[in-house]
């Protein structure tokens, strides 16, 4: 008979949210064990880079470092950020001087951060990169997980993605949960000027964002396309592609002189129903909330759920699943995360509208906010997680 392991703390997703979470439990002395199956493909490109790319705020970065994490020194810096509208005319400028930082945020290649956070091990911490949830009981806090067996535990952490099979196993449902009937394709691009650390970002019929990496001439780029024209934009020849990019960013960064190869993948906006179903289960990152990717929020409202946790493990709990334990930190969660969802919801809402007399209200309105220093300096704070309604939720 094969015996029930137990654990304080299991974690299943070994994505940057749950890497974290996983050093937060174990940093306090929780028994953890972190689990995945998923094995990331190789999205290193030709140009050297990992096309999959995460920007991360000042305070995401130092909430890492603070688990003894060597983050890589390989990273590009973005101290200021430009947002206009494709053939408007009008745009806003954030500059990290605006906010007295040094910088807005920092671009990583996603496996450079998850490969240091995986090589952190502290005492406590157990990982199983070959194993994922496949039965929950939750009226005996049971799991069984294949390659393993059975394994009981005071508390789940929900980590998996936006595609959690776990929160399917919980019979999950989400509160919103909007196809965008698009898809985004993801690359890296070198232009030939330098970049000089800004990230640019255009709205419109087709809204791209590039973030500078470390290279002073090469950027991120994520390219938001309708299902009808993303197939043939992904088969375009890298010439025609080329040209199509610069057209659609109106040559902001100089000319783009090589691709390399895309990705891409469908968008979503979606928000969970409740972060905690049963009182010892949690869901935290893009399990519970998947943002639209040019928001750059999604990695980072991650890491916000993972401070909002270690923010109630301070208050000392005697029990990590009391039943009324997490609801406040569900509450809170819940609206800033729908905040989120909805602000995006509503950029998207109002630059689909053609009209001349929405593109002038449009222009009329970014014209206000750029010149509204102390409105602007708010907006970035907010964006940045250091602002006071973030700080509140």
């Amino acid at each position: 008979m094969t015996s029930t392991l137990t654990y304080d703390v299991v974690v299943s997703g070994a994505g940057i949210t749950g890497l974290a979470a996983a050093h937060t439990f174990a940093n306090r002395g929780y028994k953890t064990l972190i689990v995945d199956r998923e094995q990331s493909p190789n999205t290193t490109g030709q140009l050297g880079a990992d096309i999959r790319t995460v920007a991360l705020s000042p305070v995401a970065t130092q909430q890492l470092q603070e688990f003894g994490v060597d983050l890589p020194s390989q990273k590009g810096s973005i101290d200021r950020m430009h947002v206009w509208e494709s053939d408007g005319s009008s745009s806003i400028t954030m500059t990290a001087n605006e906010v007295d930082e040094p910088h807005l945020a920092f671009v990583y290649e996603n496996k450079g951060i998850t490969t240091a956070l995986k090589s952190r091990r502290h005492d406590g911490l157990e990982m199983n990169l070959d194993a994922r949830v496949t039965a929950v009981d939750p009226h005996v806090r049971s799991l069984e997980i294949d390659s393993i067996g059975d394994v009981q535990t005071e508390l789940l952490i929900v980590a998996e993605g936006s595609t959690s099979s776990t929160c399917q196993l919980l019979g999950s449902s989400f509160e919103i949960d909007q196809d965008l009937q698009a898809r985004a394709i993801a690359t890296i691009v070198k232009t030939d000027t330098k970049h000089q650390n800004s990230a640019w970002q255009v709205f419109g019929p087709t809204p791209l964002a590039l973030l500078p990496l470390a290279e002073p001439n090469m950027l991120s780029l994520i390219w938001s396309l309708p299902m009808d024209v993303v197939a043939a934009t992904m088969e375009l020849p890298d010439s025609e592609f080329r040209g199509s990019l610069n057209q659609a960013c109106e040559h902001v960064v100089g000319t783009v002189t090589d691709v390399d190869q895309r990705l891409s993948f469908p968008l979503r906006q979606r928000l969970i129903a409740d972060f905690n179903p049963l009182p010892w289960v949690l869901i935290l990152g893009d399990a519970a909330h998947t943002l639209h990717p040019l928001a750059g929020q999604g990695v980072n409202l991650g890491l916000e759920d993972v401070r909002a946790v270690e923010a109630v493990l301070c208050e000392r709990p005697p029990r990590i699943n009391n039943p009324n334990l997490w609801r406040t930190f569900n509450a809170k969660r819940k609206l800033r995360a729908a905040t989120m969802v909805q602000l995006m919801t509503f950029f998207s809402s109002i630059y689909a509208q053609e009209s001349p007399y929405m593109r002038l209200i449009r222009n009329m309105g970014v014209r206000w906010v750029n010149d509204n220093k102390g409105l602007k300096r708010q907006l970035i704070r907010e964006a940045m997680g250091i602002g006071r309604v973030a700080s509140v939720l």
